[in-house]
């Protein structure tokens, strides 16, 4: 018996089949090690791309408030926003308010009403509910 797998064993062993068989677990032995350092790298790449958005977008919202302090370090800007915002006006102008009209909308909910009084206490109801509604 073992004459038998001996012999099957230096049938395998012969040709080229041993060294196939060996490329194919140095590679998978490779993929295997390679793939955590490979999915790190992916991963820090998409964050990097991630992070280049950020810094694209905080740049643009930096610059509107650069160009914000500009307009508001401007004495006409300053003016206009206190004529607009606050209602200022210079001596001897008038200052005028326009109010809109009364309109009349559809309400959209029902009116409230007024509740007539108030509920009987708990303790009213359990005793009328025990009674038959009889109070004395």
């Amino acid at each position: 018996m073992r004459a038998a797998v001996r012999a099957k064993a230096a049938r395998i062993g012969r040709g080229d089949r041993p060294m196939i068989v060996g490329l194919l677990g140095v590679l998978v032995l490779a993929a295997v090690i390679i793939s955590g350092p490979a999915q790190s790298y992916l991963d820090a790449r998409d964050r990097v791309e991630t992070l280049e958005e950020k810094a694209v977008a905080l740049d643009d919202a930096n610059a509107q408030l650069e160009q914000r302090v500009e307009d508001l370090n401007d004495p006409t800007n300053i003016e206009l926003l206190a004529r607009e915002q606050q209602g200022f006006v210079r001596p001897g102008e008038v200052a005028y308010a326009l109010v809109p009209p009364e309109v009349d909308r559809p309400r959209i909910t029902a009116p409230r009403e007024t509740p007539s009084a108030d509920p009987p206490a708990w303790y009213v109801r359990v005793w009328e509910s025990i009674t038959g509604g009889a109070s004395g």
